[in-house]
């Protein structure tokens, strides 16, 4: 279990809300990516994800590069670089689903851009748990129709 500050929660809300906001010009004009009310949380729970990968690497004085947290586009680069690996952080909260997700367009995107998907399960307001998988298993993964897109789905007790 990883631990990170409770405060990550507010500031991400801020960035969250900031990024939902660059972001709704976009949503204009592709409605395919509105998530509707959930947007702010999503937004919020990614930027937590990213918050608390920077912490960790920085507590254990790992060098990276990181992408930008809010940016007037979509950036189609990694979150994260460490050691020429190129990473994905796809942040969720525990619930009783125990999938781990990844949107099955984003992943086809993904190729030959991202190396590694970090997970980061968020236990409660101060822990967490890492999974990680290579980019080329969540190919292998199943999929199946989310609420608003398609998505690759495992089992998160198959990563542990």
């Amino acid at each position: 279990m990883i631990n990170f500050p409770k405060s990550f929660w507010a500031i991400a809300e801020q960035i969250g809300q900031a990024r939902s906001v660059v972001n709704q010009k976009i949503l204009e004009n592709n409605p395919r990516f509105d998530r509707g009310e959930k947007n702010n949380h999503v937004d919020t729970i990614g930027i937590l994800g990213e918050l608390i990968v920077m912490d960790y690497l920085t507590r254990k004085d790992q060098k990276f590069e990181m992408a930008k947290l809010l940016d007037f586009y979509p950036s189609k680069n990694p979150d994260f670089v460490i050691r020429k690996k190129r990473i994905d952080v796809k942040a969720s909260k525990r619930s009783h689903y125990k999938d781990l997700l990844v949107n099955e367009e984003a992943h086809k995107k993904g190729a030959g851009k991202i190396d590694l998907y970090w997970f980061v399960e968020i236990i409660d307001q101060e822990s967490c748990n890492f999974y990680f998988t290579d980019y080329n298993n969540v190919s292998g993964w199943d999929c199946k129709l989310m609420k608003y897109t398609r998505a690759y789905y495992r089992n998160i007790n198959d990563l542990k």
